[in-house]
């Protein structure tokens, strides 16, 4: 299936530590199966403290710190996760979000406007109309979602 987005897409990059409203506090934040096993797989050093801060009664998530931070972010709003054992170990969550998937006859990704810095690229946009084709993505059709491209074209 092809996946398109907006022109505006590529640009987008978490600010991080230069946000003003980090999504990394205030919410829960669940652990996929797949980042949860490579979890833990890590031995020692940092790979102990993500261990220690994952709770397994429900859906397994990170436990929020204190004021509904997460525990991995520092004083100066980085992930520690990143800077100790790498980008490669983020939760989907965390790896995904402010992005959002819809699959109809295409698959579409986009960027929610929760998100400061992609609210501020989408806003700013002069392409914020123009989609470009990113390649192929293996999903199935839903034919029960509305399908917003033809209603996007008018």
């Amino acid at each position: 299936m092809k996946l398109y987005a907006p022109k505006y897409y590529k640009r987008f990059k978490c600010i991080a530590d230069k946000c003003t409203h980090s999504c990394c506090i205030g919410w829960e934040i669940d652990i996929d199966s797949e980042t949860l096993e490579k979890y833990k797989g890590l031995r020692g050093g940092y790979g102990e403290g993500i261990i220690k801060s994952v709770s397994l009664e429900d859906a397994p998530h990170f436990k929020l710190g204190a004021h509904d931070k997460c525990p991995h972010l520092d004083e100066n709003g980085l992930c520690k996760i990143i800077l100790n054992v790498g980008e490669e170990y983020l939760c989907t969550i965390c790896r995904e979000h402010p992005r959002f998937y819809n699959y109809t006859s295409v698959a579409e990704v986009g960027l929610g406007m929760s998100c400061i810095e992609a609210a501020r690229l989408i806003l700013s946009s002069p392409d914020y109309d123009i989609q470009e084709e990113l390649g192929e993505v293996e999903a199935y059709e839903d034919e029960g979602l509305f399908d917003c491209r033809a209603e996007r074209q008018k």
